[in-house]
């Protein structure tokens, strides 16, 4: 389990390293987003009135794996996705994280919208992107 500081405490985190691997089996992440990840997740679950669970699609790369993403859907001064700098390298130490959401209710899962995401992360990210297609949000502390 991983923790985070918040107000000078440290608290156990929803989060665990394994949910932060990619696709080399490296796993990286900076305490700073473990704790804007856990605060934008309470803001969305009083935004929803319940648990909100976020989940981690991408986190840090490493400089092989950021290849191969660029080969595969394009280099952003390419008009493609994926950017050749990309805050996710392992080099920037772990601050990058791409992310949706979901929360259930009645049983039904339902996907938390990007736009609501993107406005939760923003309150606690240094950066934040949200433009992409299939509805996840970039955030990063830069």
């Amino acid at each position: 389990m991983l923790c985070y500081e918040d107000c000078g405490v440290w608290l156990p985190s929803h989060f665990k390293l394994s949910e932060f691997d990619n696709a080399d089996g490296y796993a990286m992440i900076d305490s700073s987003v473990v704790r804007s990840l856990e605060l934008t997740r309470k803001a969305l679950g009083r935004q929803y009135g319940c648990d909100v669970r976020i989940i981690v699609t991408c986190a840090t790369r490493t400089a092989e794996h950021n290849e191969r993403l660029g080969s595969e859907l394009g280099w952003t001064d390419e008009g493609g996705l994926v950017a050749r700098d990309s805050r996710h390298l392992a080099k920037y130490g772990g601050i990058a994280v791409d992310i949706c959401a979901e929360f259930d209710i009645e049983g039904v899962c339902t996907p938390v919208v990007q736009t609501n995401l993107a406005s939760a992360c923003r309150d606690h990210f240094a950066y934040v992107k949200a433009d992409y297609q299939d509805g996840h949000v970039h955030a990063d502390n830069r």
